[in-house]
């Protein structure tokens, strides 16, 4: 290695090298450099600062006071660059770091940030901050990394979005509620029946159904309007009447008989479920670990007593 190897960077580690082994030659050996390209080093940087940093004559070799100021402050910045270094490869092989996460209430709570807990206890420096929320997000301004949202996705420049799943839906009743009221055979048949419909912000969820080719929507005329499906499940559990609620979710009663689906060739309004990550965003080994944790979660939940159409 000669003096044209030795970059800006190696400069300081030559200095520092000469600090150590208390001389330009035996620095020259450790480096593996040669003396004349040492001596070149250290002339150059003394130039650049405009001090001598070594005292060195035919008989002796001794750090000016410049020169142990300097090489304190040298030490210190080569540690931290170690340091960051050391992180950094780090970083490419175990995820570290935080993510941010927007996720929809009900099914963020219950399917994807349980895979995240599993993820975090796998990974002892990888971090989560999630937010449950179902408004539109702005993934440009750095607050969140990650958002899954379920429905279309916003049509926003710089913004990734990969569909992960569908949300299907289930209209369901108690064994005990149809035993009494009677199983409706068309979708007609549900105003003579007790309701429970879900709300948003005040506002009556239509449910939709397929008449032929064709889907009608329709505004259930429910004598209970509950907002969320997880509260409108409490009442269709309890025989209040039929309701809707995502197939993943009733997946569970559905299958144990506690409750039971009706209509379920006329069912339609199923939606969409997306990951959405911005364009610009960073494919650090965290942001990816935490997708493919996500799609795999939304593969296992969504399929849950989903059938094909």
């Amino acid at each position: 290695m000669t003096m044209d190897d030795v970059g800006p960077g190696g400069v300081i580690r030559v200095f520092l090298a000469v600090c150590d082994q208390g001389g330009f030659a035996r620095a020259a050996r450790h480096l593996g450099l040669t003396p004349s390209a040492v001596a070149k080093a250290i002339a150059r940087l003394e130039a650049r600062l405009g001090t001598q940093l070594f005292e060195r004559t035919t008989r002796s070799f001794s750090m000016t006071q410049e020169g142990c100021a300097y090489a304190a402050v040298c030490r210190q910045a080569m540690t931290s660059i170690r340091r960051v270094e050391q992180d950094m490869i780090l970083a490419a092989s175990e995820p570290v770091g935080v993510v941010r996460a927007s996720l929809p209430p009900l099914f963020g709570a219950e399917a994807v940030a349980p895979a995240l807990y599993e993820l975090a206890a796998q990974h002892p420096r990888l971090a989560y901050h999630l937010s449950l929320s179902g408004d539109p997000v702005d993934l440009s301004d750095g607050a969140f990394d990650l958002a899954v949202r379920i429905g279309e996705p916003p049509d926003s420049a710089g913004v990734k979005g990969r569909l992960i799943g569908q949300q299907r839906l289930s209209l369901c009743a108690a064994p005990a509620y149809l035993a009494g009221a009677g199983r409706p055979d068309r979708w007609q048949d549900l105003s003579g029946h007790d309701l429970i419909a879900s709300a948003s912000r005040g506002r009556v969820a239509p449910w939709r159904f397929r008449t032929g080719e064709d889907e009608v929507s329709w505004t259930p005329p429910a004598r209970l309007v509950l907002e969320g499906s997880a509260l409108s499940l409490t009442a269709i559990r309890a025989g209040r009447g039929i309701g809707m609620a995502p197939t993943w979710l009733v997946a569970d009663d559905l299958a144990a008989g506690r409750l039971v689906a009706v209509l379920e060739n006329q069912i339609a309004g199923h939606r969409p479920v997306h990951l959405l990550w911005a364009q610009t965003a960073s494919t650090s080994l965290r942001l990816r670990v935490t997708i493919d944790a996500i799609v795999r979660a939304a593969a296992r939940v969504l399929g849950r007593g989903a059938k094909e159409s």
